[in-house]
Protein backbone atom coordinates (compact mmCIF):
# COMPACT_ATOMS: atom_id res chain seq x y z
CA UNK A 1 0.00 0.00 0.00
CA UNK A 2 1.24 3.70 -0.53
CA UNK A 3 2.64 5.30 2.37
CA UNK A 4 1.15 8.53 3.38
CA UNK A 5 4.53 9.56 5.11
CA UNK A 6 7.36 11.23 3.22
CA UNK A 7 10.28 8.20 2.66
CA UNK A 8 13.50 8.37 4.74
CA UNK A 9 16.92 8.46 2.96
CA UNK A 10 17.22 4.43 3.59
CA UNK A 11 14.23 4.29 1.56
CA UNK A 12 15.30 6.55 -0.67
CA UNK A 13 18.98 4.57 -1.30
CA UNK A 14 16.65 1.09 -1.95
CA UNK A 15 14.79 2.46 -4.13
CA UNK A 16 17.90 3.93 -6.16
CA UNK A 17 19.60 0.79 -5.56
CA UNK A 18 16.60 -1.13 -6.95
CA UNK A 19 16.73 0.96 -10.17
CA UNK A 20 20.49 0.81 -10.49
CA UNK A 21 19.67 -2.74 -10.68
CA UNK A 22 17.60 -2.57 -13.76
CA UNK A 23 14.74 -3.88 -11.17
CA UNK A 24 11.46 -2.52 -12.20
CA UNK A 25 9.85 0.09 -10.32
CA UNK A 26 7.75 -2.13 -8.09
CA UNK A 27 7.92 0.08 -5.14
CA UNK A 28 5.16 2.01 -6.54
CA UNK A 29 1.48 0.40 -5.10
CA UNK A 30 -1.90 1.87 -5.85
CA UNK A 31 -3.63 3.61 -2.92
CA UNK A 32 -6.91 1.30 -1.74
CA UNK A 33 -9.42 3.19 -3.86
CA UNK A 34 -7.47 3.45 -7.09
CA UNK A 35 -6.89 -0.19 -7.06
CA UNK A 36 -10.36 -0.72 -6.11
CA UNK A 37 -11.84 1.51 -9.18
CA UNK A 38 -9.43 -0.51 -11.29
CA UNK A 39 -10.64 -4.09 -10.32
CA UNK A 40 -14.18 -2.95 -10.57
CA UNK A 41 -13.82 -1.24 -13.52
CA UNK A 42 -11.87 -4.11 -15.31
CA UNK A 43 -14.37 -6.67 -14.45
CA UNK A 44 -17.55 -5.09 -14.06
CA UNK A 45 -17.36 -3.16 -17.38
CA UNK A 46 -16.74 -6.03 -19.97
CA UNK A 47 -19.23 -8.74 -18.03
CA UNK A 48 -22.40 -5.99 -18.12
CA UNK A 49 -21.47 -5.51 -21.84
CA UNK A 50 -21.69 -9.09 -22.50
CA UNK A 51 -25.26 -9.28 -20.90
CA UNK A 52 -26.25 -5.77 -22.35
CA UNK A 53 -25.57 -6.18 -26.14
CA UNK A 54 -26.37 -10.47 -25.32
CA UNK A 55 -29.73 -9.47 -23.90
CA UNK A 56 -30.40 -7.58 -27.22
CA UNK A 57 -29.39 -10.04 -29.37
CA UNK A 58 -26.08 -8.06 -30.78
CA UNK A 59 -23.55 -10.63 -30.00
CA UNK A 60 -23.40 -13.02 -32.79
CA UNK A 61 -24.37 -11.34 -36.05
CA UNK A 62 -20.94 -11.52 -37.53
CA UNK A 63 -20.95 -14.30 -40.03
CA UNK A 64 -16.85 -14.71 -39.54
CA UNK A 65 -18.46 -14.89 -35.95
CA UNK A 66 -20.83 -17.70 -36.54
CA UNK A 67 -18.32 -19.41 -38.88
CA UNK A 68 -15.45 -19.73 -36.27
CA UNK A 69 -18.41 -21.54 -34.00
CA UNK A 70 -18.58 -23.72 -36.60
CA UNK A 71 -15.00 -24.17 -36.81
CA UNK A 72 -14.96 -24.32 -32.72
CA UNK A 73 -17.87 -26.88 -32.48
CA UNK A 74 -16.17 -29.35 -35.55
CA UNK A 75 -13.45 -30.15 -33.42
CA UNK A 76 -15.91 -32.47 -31.49
CA UNK A 77 -18.77 -32.49 -33.49
CA UNK A 78 -18.48 -33.91 -36.71
CA UNK A 79 -17.99 -36.71 -39.08
CA UNK A 80 -14.37 -36.32 -38.75
CA UNK A 81 -13.68 -34.77 -35.72
CA UNK A 82 -10.27 -33.56 -34.42
CA UNK A 83 -7.10 -32.48 -36.30
CA UNK A 84 -8.91 -33.00 -39.92
CA UNK A 85 -11.41 -29.74 -38.94
CA UNK A 86 -8.63 -27.72 -38.70
CA UNK A 87 -8.70 -25.38 -42.08
CA UNK A 88 -6.32 -23.56 -43.59
CA UNK A 89 -7.47 -19.98 -43.99
CA UNK A 90 -8.09 -18.96 -40.11
CA UNK A 91 -5.58 -19.64 -37.47
CA UNK A 92 -6.41 -22.04 -35.05
CA UNK A 93 -6.22 -20.60 -31.25
CA UNK A 94 -9.32 -19.59 -30.97
CA UNK A 95 -11.31 -22.37 -32.23
CA UNK A 96 -9.18 -24.40 -30.43
CA UNK A 97 -10.08 -22.25 -26.74
CA UNK A 98 -13.80 -22.04 -27.73
CA UNK A 99 -14.09 -25.58 -28.32
CA UNK A 100 -14.88 -26.90 -24.75
CA UNK A 101 -17.50 -24.85 -24.23
CA UNK A 102 -19.27 -25.57 -27.40
CA UNK A 103 -20.26 -29.10 -26.80
CA UNK A 104 -23.37 -26.97 -24.73
CA UNK A 105 -25.99 -26.78 -27.50
CA UNK A 106 -26.75 -23.17 -26.41
CA UNK A 107 -23.30 -21.96 -26.17
CA UNK A 108 -22.79 -23.02 -29.83
CA UNK A 109 -26.49 -22.21 -31.42
CA UNK A 110 -25.99 -18.84 -29.61
CA UNK A 111 -22.14 -17.88 -29.90
CA UNK A 112 -21.53 -17.32 -26.32
CA UNK A 113 -19.08 -19.90 -26.18
CA UNK A 114 -16.91 -17.30 -28.55
CA UNK A 115 -18.20 -14.25 -26.57
CA UNK A 116 -17.03 -16.12 -23.27
CA UNK A 117 -13.21 -16.28 -24.66
CA UNK A 118 -13.49 -12.74 -25.93
CA UNK A 119 -14.84 -11.12 -22.81
CA UNK A 120 -12.49 -12.97 -20.62
CA UNK A 121 -9.37 -11.89 -23.10
CA UNK A 122 -11.18 -8.27 -23.19
CA UNK A 123 -10.33 -8.17 -18.97
CA UNK A 124 -7.19 -10.24 -19.59
CA UNK A 125 -6.15 -7.23 -21.98
CA UNK A 126 -7.48 -3.75 -19.89
CA UNK A 127 -5.77 -5.46 -16.63
CA UNK A 128 -1.95 -5.67 -19.02
CA UNK A 129 -2.84 -2.02 -20.34
CA UNK A 130 -3.16 -0.97 -16.96
CA UNK A 131 -0.27 -2.35 -15.69
CA UNK A 132 1.92 -1.11 -18.48
CA UNK A 133 0.99 2.62 -18.06
CA UNK A 134 1.35 2.46 -14.40
CA UNK A 135 5.00 0.81 -14.50
CA UNK A 136 5.67 2.78 -17.56
CA UNK A 137 4.80 6.05 -16.06
CA UNK A 138 5.20 5.31 -12.88
CA UNK A 139 1.84 6.80 -12.41
CA UNK A 140 -1.90 5.99 -11.11
CA UNK A 141 -3.58 8.84 -13.13
CA UNK A 142 -1.62 7.92 -16.25
CA UNK A 143 -2.99 4.36 -15.69
CA UNK A 144 -6.56 4.99 -14.89
CA UNK A 145 -6.45 7.06 -18.35
CA UNK A 146 -5.06 4.09 -20.28
CA UNK A 147 -7.45 2.21 -18.73
CA UNK A 148 -10.49 4.64 -19.45
CA UNK A 149 -9.63 4.89 -22.77
CA UNK A 150 -9.40 1.33 -23.28
CA UNK A 151 -12.37 -0.08 -21.75
CA UNK A 152 -14.87 3.03 -22.19
CA UNK A 153 -14.88 2.32 -25.80
CA UNK A 154 -18.45 1.24 -26.87
CA UNK A 155 -17.32 -0.66 -30.00
CA UNK A 156 -14.51 -2.50 -28.24
CA UNK A 157 -16.95 -3.39 -25.35
CA UNK A 158 -19.60 -4.67 -28.43
CA UNK A 159 -16.79 -6.55 -29.91
CA UNK A 160 -15.42 -8.17 -27.01
CA UNK A 161 -19.02 -9.50 -26.35
CA UNK A 162 -18.97 -11.38 -29.74
CA UNK A 163 -17.44 -14.34 -30.84
CA UNK A 164 -14.65 -12.49 -33.01
CA UNK A 165 -10.96 -13.01 -32.36
CA UNK A 166 -10.11 -9.37 -32.46
CA UNK A 167 -10.29 -9.72 -28.86
CA UNK A 168 -7.74 -12.38 -28.02
CA UNK A 169 -5.56 -11.22 -30.39
CA UNK A 170 -5.04 -7.85 -28.63
CA UNK A 171 -4.46 -9.58 -25.89
CA UNK A 172 -1.26 -11.23 -27.02
CA UNK A 173 -0.17 -7.93 -29.03
CA UNK A 174 -0.23 -6.19 -25.26
CA UNK A 175 1.51 -8.99 -23.35
CA UNK A 176 4.30 -9.07 -25.87
CA UNK A 177 4.68 -5.04 -25.30
CA UNK A 178 4.25 -5.83 -21.87
CA UNK A 179 7.26 -8.59 -21.65
CA UNK A 180 9.23 -6.45 -23.73
CA UNK A 181 9.22 -3.68 -21.58
CA UNK A 182 10.16 -5.90 -18.67
CA UNK A 183 12.91 -7.03 -20.15
CA UNK A 184 14.09 -3.76 -21.01
CA UNK A 185 13.79 -2.77 -17.76
CA UNK A 186 15.45 -5.33 -15.94
CA UNK A 187 17.33 -7.74 -18.98
CA UNK A 188 15.42 -10.96 -17.46
CA UNK A 189 15.51 -14.17 -19.64
CA UNK A 190 12.07 -14.98 -18.43
CA UNK A 191 10.07 -11.52 -19.21
CA UNK A 192 11.86 -11.80 -22.99
CA UNK A 193 10.82 -16.13 -23.12
CA UNK A 194 7.35 -14.47 -22.25
CA UNK A 195 6.86 -12.08 -24.68
CA UNK A 196 8.05 -14.37 -26.98
CA UNK A 197 5.34 -17.02 -25.49
CA UNK A 198 2.95 -14.08 -26.47
CA UNK A 199 3.78 -13.18 -29.88
CA UNK A 200 3.59 -17.10 -30.77
CA UNK A 201 0.13 -17.27 -29.25
CA UNK A 202 -0.78 -13.76 -31.08
CA UNK A 203 0.39 -15.92 -34.19
CA UNK A 204 -1.89 -18.19 -34.52
CA UNK A 205 -4.80 -16.18 -33.41
CA UNK A 206 -4.64 -13.57 -36.42
CA UNK A 207 -2.09 -12.67 -39.08
CA UNK A 208 -1.56 -9.43 -37.77
CA UNK A 209 0.49 -10.82 -35.12
CA UNK A 210 3.00 -12.38 -37.67
CA UNK A 211 3.54 -8.55 -38.56
CA UNK A 212 4.47 -7.30 -35.20
CA UNK A 213 7.61 -10.26 -35.24
CA UNK A 214 9.95 -8.41 -36.61
CA UNK A 215 9.49 -5.27 -35.05
CA UNK A 216 9.46 -6.84 -31.87
CA UNK A 217 12.61 -8.70 -32.86
CA UNK A 218 13.98 -5.41 -33.85
CA UNK A 219 12.99 -3.72 -30.60
CA UNK A 220 15.01 -6.48 -28.99
CA UNK A 221 18.25 -5.75 -30.40
CA UNK A 222 18.02 -2.35 -29.33
CA UNK A 223 16.72 -3.10 -25.98
CA UNK A 224 19.38 -2.93 -23.51
CA UNK A 225 23.24 -1.55 -23.94
CA UNK A 226 24.67 -5.22 -24.81
CA UNK A 227 27.20 -6.41 -26.03
CA UNK A 228 25.73 -7.48 -29.89
CA UNK A 229 26.96 -11.32 -29.13
CA UNK A 230 23.90 -10.93 -25.61
CA UNK A 231 21.87 -8.87 -28.04
CA UNK A 232 22.17 -11.59 -30.71
CA UNK A 233 21.14 -14.61 -28.62
CA UNK A 234 18.04 -12.45 -27.05
CA UNK A 235 16.88 -11.98 -30.74
CA UNK A 236 17.87 -15.62 -31.76
CA UNK A 237 15.86 -16.82 -28.63
CA UNK A 238 12.11 -14.33 -29.25
CA UNK A 239 12.50 -15.25 -32.94
CA UNK A 240 12.64 -19.17 -32.81
CA UNK A 241 9.86 -18.89 -29.93
CA UNK A 242 7.87 -16.52 -31.47
CA UNK A 243 8.64 -17.83 -34.98
CA UNK A 244 7.60 -21.02 -34.32
CA UNK A 245 3.92 -20.16 -34.57
CA UNK A 246 4.10 -19.59 -38.59
CA UNK A 247 6.63 -22.53 -39.07
CA UNK A 248 3.60 -24.82 -37.41
CA UNK A 249 0.72 -22.83 -39.99
CA UNK A 250 3.07 -23.30 -42.90
CA UNK A 251 3.97 -26.93 -42.20
CA UNK A 252 -0.10 -27.32 -41.69
CA UNK A 253 -0.85 -26.12 -44.43
CA UNK A 254 2.02 -28.09 -46.55
CA UNK A 255 0.71 -31.73 -44.82
CA UNK A 256 -2.93 -31.33 -44.86
CA UNK A 257 -3.10 -29.47 -47.68
CA UNK A 258 -0.18 -30.47 -49.68
CA UNK A 259 0.55 -26.10 -50.34
CA UNK A 260 2.35 -24.33 -47.80
CA UNK A 261 0.80 -21.17 -48.25
CA UNK A 262 -2.71 -22.70 -48.87
CA UNK A 263 -3.93 -19.76 -45.98
CA UNK A 264 -3.13 -17.00 -49.14
CA UNK A 265 -4.06 -18.04 -52.04
CA UNK A 266 -6.13 -21.94 -51.84
CA UNK A 267 -10.20 -21.61 -52.89
CA UNK A 268 -11.22 -20.39 -49.48
CA UNK A 269 -8.23 -17.22 -49.33
CA UNK A 270 -9.13 -13.84 -49.74
CA UNK A 271 -6.85 -13.97 -52.77
CA UNK A 272 -9.43 -16.57 -54.21
CA UNK A 273 -12.43 -15.04 -52.74
CA UNK A 274 -11.56 -11.78 -54.23
CA UNK A 275 -10.55 -13.16 -57.61
CA UNK A 276 -13.95 -14.81 -57.87
CA UNK A 277 -15.54 -11.54 -57.12
CA UNK A 278 -13.98 -9.46 -60.43
CA UNK A 279 -14.50 -12.44 -62.24
CA UNK A 280 -18.15 -12.40 -61.07
CA UNK A 281 -19.17 -9.04 -60.72
CA UNK A 282 -15.88 -6.77 -62.22
CA UNK A 283 -16.44 -5.01 -59.12
CA UNK A 284 -12.78 -3.75 -57.51
CA UNK A 285 -12.09 -2.73 -53.85
CA UNK A 286 -11.81 1.48 -54.33
CA UNK A 287 -8.32 1.07 -51.73
CA UNK A 288 -6.50 -1.57 -54.23
CA UNK A 289 -3.14 -0.77 -55.41
CA UNK A 290 -3.29 2.96 -53.43
CA UNK A 291 -1.33 3.08 -49.73
CA UNK A 292 -2.30 6.77 -49.75
CA UNK A 293 -6.02 5.98 -49.78
CA UNK A 294 -5.54 2.55 -48.09
CA UNK A 295 -4.90 4.67 -45.09
CA UNK A 296 -7.32 7.50 -45.64
CA UNK A 297 -9.72 4.40 -45.41
CA UNK A 298 -8.25 3.22 -42.37
CA UNK A 299 -8.26 6.85 -40.38
CA UNK A 300 -11.86 7.22 -41.40
CA UNK A 301 -12.15 3.66 -40.00
CA UNK A 302 -10.45 5.12 -36.64
CA UNK A 303 -12.66 8.26 -36.23
CA UNK A 304 -16.05 5.75 -36.40
CA UNK A 305 -14.53 2.88 -34.01
CA UNK A 306 -12.36 4.87 -31.35
CA UNK A 307 -13.47 8.28 -31.76
CA UNK A 308 -12.09 11.77 -32.74
CA UNK A 309 -11.57 13.01 -29.35
CA UNK A 310 -8.91 9.80 -28.09
CA UNK A 311 -7.56 10.01 -31.29
CA UNK A 312 -6.36 13.53 -30.90
CA UNK A 313 -5.47 12.89 -27.13
CA UNK A 314 -3.00 9.94 -28.79
CA UNK A 315 -1.34 12.09 -31.00
CA UNK A 316 -0.46 14.35 -28.87
CA UNK A 317 0.72 11.56 -26.33
CA UNK A 318 2.80 10.62 -29.21
CA UNK A 319 4.54 14.16 -29.16
CA UNK A 320 4.75 14.15 -25.55
CA UNK A 321 6.89 10.78 -25.66
CA UNK A 322 9.16 12.10 -28.56
CA UNK A 323 9.62 14.93 -26.33
CA UNK A 324 10.20 14.02 -23.02
CA UNK A 325 13.87 12.85 -23.64
CA UNK A 326 14.60 10.96 -20.38
CA UNK A 327 11.61 8.56 -20.39
CA UNK A 328 11.47 8.37 -24.45
CA UNK A 329 13.96 4.89 -24.67
CA UNK A 330 11.87 3.60 -21.81
CA UNK A 331 8.25 4.24 -23.24
CA UNK A 332 9.61 3.05 -26.71
CA UNK A 333 8.28 -0.41 -26.41
CA UNK A 334 4.38 1.51 -26.34
CA UNK A 335 5.58 2.24 -29.85
CA UNK A 336 5.11 -1.75 -31.24
CA UNK A 337 1.38 -1.24 -30.90
CA UNK A 338 1.03 0.74 -33.22
CA UNK A 339 2.09 -1.92 -35.80
CA UNK A 340 -1.61 -2.51 -36.78
CA UNK A 341 -1.94 1.07 -38.46
CA UNK A 342 0.81 -0.17 -41.36
CA UNK A 343 -0.30 -3.69 -41.47
CA UNK A 344 -4.03 -2.90 -42.27
CA UNK A 345 -3.04 -0.34 -44.70
CA UNK A 346 -0.76 -2.69 -47.06
CA UNK A 347 -3.52 -5.24 -46.51
CA UNK A 348 -6.29 -3.31 -48.13
CA UNK A 349 -3.40 -2.04 -50.97
CA UNK A 350 -1.59 -5.16 -51.88
CA UNK A 351 -3.69 -8.17 -49.97
CA UNK A 352 -6.91 -8.20 -51.13
CA UNK A 353 -8.43 -7.04 -47.80
CA UNK A 354 -11.62 -5.11 -48.31
CA UNK A 355 -12.42 -2.18 -45.52
CA UNK A 356 -15.72 0.42 -46.07
CA UNK A 357 -16.24 3.23 -44.68
CA UNK A 358 -20.31 5.19 -44.32
CA UNK A 359 -18.26 8.41 -45.18
CA UNK A 360 -16.14 7.19 -48.29
CA UNK A 361 -17.01 5.43 -51.35
CA UNK A 362 -19.30 2.36 -51.54
CA UNK A 363 -20.50 4.64 -48.33
CA UNK A 364 -21.35 1.13 -46.16
CA UNK A 365 -19.82 -0.65 -43.54
CA UNK A 366 -17.42 -3.77 -43.58
CA UNK A 367 -14.35 -4.77 -41.75
CA UNK A 368 -14.84 -1.90 -39.39
CA UNK A 369 -13.43 -3.75 -36.70
CA UNK A 370 -10.07 -3.71 -37.90
CA UNK A 371 -9.48 -0.35 -36.78
CA UNK A 372 -10.08 -1.26 -33.15
CA UNK A 373 -6.22 -3.49 -33.58
CA UNK A 374 -5.22 0.72 -32.71
CA UNK A 375 -6.83 1.10 -29.51
CA UNK A 376 -4.37 -0.30 -27.28
CA UNK A 377 -1.80 1.92 -29.00
CA UNK A 378 -4.75 4.96 -28.33
CA UNK A 379 -5.46 4.13 -24.91
CA UNK A 380 -1.30 3.89 -24.05
CA UNK A 381 -0.74 7.12 -25.79
CA UNK A 382 -3.39 9.00 -24.15
CA UNK A 383 -1.76 8.13 -20.72
CA UNK A 384 1.74 9.93 -21.82
CA UNK A 385 0.11 13.03 -21.42
CA UNK A 386 0.15 12.59 -17.66
CA UNK A 387 4.32 13.02 -17.69
CA UNK A 388 5.87 11.79 -15.29
CA UNK A 389 7.87 14.91 -13.82
CA UNK A 390 4.75 16.62 -12.80
CA UNK A 391 3.80 16.77 -9.36
CA UNK A 392 1.12 14.34 -8.02
CA UNK A 393 -1.39 16.73 -7.84
CA UNK A 394 -1.48 18.25 -11.54
CA UNK A 395 -1.16 14.52 -12.53
CA UNK A 396 -4.83 13.78 -10.80
CA UNK A 397 -6.27 16.99 -12.26
CA UNK A 398 -4.78 16.68 -15.80
CA UNK A 399 -6.00 12.59 -15.39
CA UNK A 400 -9.43 13.20 -14.28
CA UNK A 401 -9.70 16.40 -17.20
CA UNK A 402 -8.62 13.44 -19.62
CA UNK A 403 -11.14 10.73 -18.18
CA UNK A 404 -13.56 13.25 -18.58
CA UNK A 405 -12.78 13.63 -22.09
CA UNK A 406 -13.01 10.00 -23.22
CA UNK A 407 -16.45 9.41 -21.27
CA UNK A 408 -17.85 12.43 -23.32
CA UNK A 409 -16.57 11.10 -26.45
CA UNK A 410 -17.97 7.24 -24.94
CA UNK A 411 -21.17 9.04 -24.20
CA UNK A 412 -21.43 10.56 -27.64
CA UNK A 413 -20.91 7.19 -29.46
CA UNK A 414 -23.39 5.93 -27.69
CA UNK A 415 -25.91 9.01 -28.29
CA UNK A 416 -27.69 6.80 -30.76
CA UNK A 417 -28.35 3.31 -29.06
CA UNK A 418 -26.15 0.15 -28.79
CA UNK A 419 -27.49 -0.54 -32.66
CA UNK A 420 -26.06 2.31 -34.03
CA UNK A 421 -22.38 1.56 -32.88
CA UNK A 422 -20.59 1.34 -36.40
CA UNK A 423 -19.36 -2.49 -35.30
CA UNK A 424 -22.51 -3.24 -34.39
CA UNK A 425 -24.02 -1.73 -37.38
CA UNK A 426 -21.86 -4.06 -39.51
CA UNK A 427 -23.11 -6.82 -38.24
CA UNK A 428 -26.45 -6.22 -38.40
CA UNK A 429 -26.49 -5.05 -41.77
CA UNK A 430 -23.81 -7.58 -43.10
CA UNK A 431 -25.63 -10.91 -40.81
CA UNK A 432 -25.91 -13.61 -43.35
CA UNK A 433 -28.97 -14.62 -40.60
CA UNK A 434 -30.95 -11.75 -42.65
CA UNK A 435 -30.52 -13.81 -45.82
CA UNK A 436 -33.81 -14.45 -47.20
CA UNK A 437 -32.44 -17.74 -48.97
CA UNK A 438 -31.14 -18.40 -45.39
CA UNK A 439 -34.45 -17.92 -43.73
CA UNK A 440 -36.23 -19.70 -46.12
CA UNK A 441 -34.34 -23.28 -46.00
CA UNK A 442 -34.54 -22.95 -42.27
CA UNK A 443 -37.93 -22.85 -42.26
CA UNK A 444 -38.19 -25.65 -44.77
CA UNK A 445 -35.87 -27.80 -42.85
CA UNK A 446 -37.66 -27.43 -39.38
CA UNK A 447 -40.48 -28.92 -40.76
CA UNK A 448 -38.92 -31.32 -42.83
CA UNK A 449 -36.02 -32.66 -41.51
CA UNK A 450 -35.63 -36.47 -40.64
CA UNK A 451 -32.44 -36.63 -38.96
CA UNK A 452 -30.51 -38.32 -42.28
CA UNK A 453 -27.03 -36.87 -43.30
CA UNK A 454 -26.81 -33.60 -45.05
CA UNK A 455 -24.45 -33.23 -48.34
CA UNK A 456 -23.58 -29.20 -48.29
CA UNK A 457 -20.54 -27.51 -49.08
CA UNK A 458 -18.74 -26.47 -46.38
CA UNK A 459 -19.35 -23.04 -44.83
CA UNK A 460 -21.92 -22.21 -47.69
CA UNK A 461 -24.91 -21.71 -45.26
CA UNK A 462 -23.91 -20.42 -41.87
CA UNK A 463 -26.79 -19.65 -40.21
CA UNK A 464 -29.09 -23.05 -41.07
CA UNK A 465 -27.45 -25.78 -38.91
CA UNK A 466 -27.13 -23.75 -35.71
CA UNK A 467 -30.94 -22.72 -36.11
CA UNK A 468 -32.17 -25.52 -37.41
CA UNK A 469 -30.48 -27.41 -34.67
CA UNK A 470 -28.89 -29.91 -36.81
CA UNK A 471 -25.46 -31.20 -34.99
CA UNK A 472 -21.97 -31.24 -37.64
CA UNK A 473 -22.03 -35.15 -37.55
CA UNK A 474 -24.97 -35.03 -39.53
CA UNK A 475 -22.79 -32.96 -42.58
CA UNK A 476 -21.04 -33.97 -45.00
CA UNK A 477 -18.62 -31.54 -47.36
CA UNK A 478 -15.69 -31.68 -49.00
CA UNK A 479 -13.87 -31.37 -45.69
CA UNK A 480 -14.85 -34.71 -44.77
CA UNK A 481 -12.59 -36.06 -47.41
CA UNK A 482 -12.93 -39.14 -46.55
CA UNK A 483 -16.16 -39.70 -47.23
CA UNK A 484 -16.29 -37.11 -49.74
CA UNK A 485 -14.11 -39.17 -52.25
CA UNK A 486 -16.81 -42.44 -52.11
CA UNK A 487 -19.65 -39.77 -52.89
CA UNK A 488 -19.10 -40.79 -56.86
CA UNK A 489 -19.91 -44.22 -55.90
CA UNK A 490 -22.97 -43.49 -55.06
CA UNK A 491 -24.37 -40.95 -53.07
CA UNK A 492 -27.08 -42.44 -51.28
CA UNK A 493 -24.69 -44.75 -49.67
CA UNK A 494 -23.58 -41.35 -47.10
CA UNK A 495 -26.33 -38.82 -47.40
CA UNK A 496 -30.22 -38.61 -47.05
CA UNK A 497 -30.14 -34.79 -48.37
CA UNK A 498 -28.57 -32.53 -50.65
CA UNK A 499 -28.06 -28.68 -50.60
CA UNK A 500 -27.03 -27.66 -53.98
CA UNK A 501 -26.17 -24.13 -55.38
CA UNK A 502 -24.77 -23.03 -58.60
CA UNK A 503 -20.64 -23.11 -58.82
CA UNK A 504 -20.23 -24.94 -55.39
CA UNK A 505 -18.28 -28.05 -54.43
CA UNK A 506 -21.49 -30.17 -54.29
CA UNK A 507 -22.64 -28.94 -57.60
CA UNK A 508 -19.46 -29.11 -59.11
CA UNK A 509 -19.66 -33.19 -58.11
CA UNK A 510 -23.29 -33.77 -59.28
CA UNK A 511 -22.20 -32.57 -62.52
CA UNK A 512 -19.01 -34.76 -62.39
CA UNK A 513 -20.94 -37.41 -61.36
CA UNK A 514 -24.73 -37.71 -62.32
CA UNK A 515 -25.31 -41.26 -62.25
CA UNK A 516 -23.81 -41.11 -58.34
CA UNK A 517 -27.15 -38.40 -57.11
CA UNK A 518 -29.44 -40.83 -59.54
CA UNK A 519 -31.82 -41.77 -56.13
CA UNK A 520 -32.12 -37.86 -55.25
CA UNK A 521 -35.04 -35.89 -56.35
CA UNK A 522 -35.65 -31.82 -56.06
CA UNK A 523 -37.93 -31.22 -53.57
CA UNK A 524 -37.40 -27.21 -52.83
CA UNK A 525 -35.72 -24.80 -54.77
CA UNK A 526 -35.74 -21.33 -53.56
CA UNK A 527 -33.71 -18.03 -55.67
CA UNK A 528 -34.34 -14.46 -54.48
CA UNK A 529 -33.06 -11.75 -55.99
CA UNK A 530 -29.15 -10.71 -55.08
CA UNK A 531 -28.37 -13.71 -53.10
CA UNK A 532 -26.95 -17.08 -54.02
CA UNK A 533 -30.02 -19.64 -54.42
CA UNK A 534 -30.07 -23.07 -53.35
CA UNK A 535 -31.69 -26.48 -54.32
CA UNK A 536 -32.64 -28.86 -51.51
CA UNK A 537 -32.79 -32.50 -52.68
CA UNK A 538 -34.08 -35.42 -50.67
CA UNK A 539 -33.16 -39.44 -51.48
CA UNK A 540 -36.34 -40.97 -52.82
CA UNK A 541 -35.62 -44.08 -50.51
CA UNK A 542 -35.04 -42.17 -47.23
CA UNK A 543 -32.93 -44.44 -45.40
CA UNK A 544 -29.46 -43.15 -47.28
CA UNK A 545 -26.91 -41.33 -44.59
CA UNK A 546 -24.77 -42.64 -42.12
CA UNK A 547 -25.83 -43.91 -38.76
Amino acid sequence: MESARTPGAGEASRSSVRRARGDPDDALRLSPKAAAVAFAVILAAPLASLYFFYSRGLTNLYGDGIAHMEGARRLWDSLTPGYSEIGSVWLPLFHLLASPLTLSDKLWRTGLAGSIVSTAAFIATAWSVFRLCLEMNRSAAAALVALAAFVACPNMAYLASTPLTEPLALLWAVLVVYGLFRFQETGRRGALVGAAVAALLGTLTRYDGWFLLPFAALFVWFARPEPSSARLRHVVLFSVIAGSGPALWVLHNTLRFGNPIEFYDGPYSAQAIYAHQIATTGFRYPTEGSWLLSARYYVEDLKLVIGAWPLELAVLGLVAWAAEGRERARRAAALLLLVPLPFYVQSMARAAVPLYVPTLFPNTYYNLRYGLEMLPAVAVLCSFLVAPGLTPRVQHVLGTALVGVILAQAAATLRHGPSELAVAKEGILNSPCRSKTQQAMIHFLRANYDGQVVLMAAGKYPCVLPQVGIPFRKTLSETNRLYWSQLRFGAQKWAGWILRDAGDRVDELMRAYPQAFADFALVEKYKFPGEDGVEIYRCRNRSGGLE
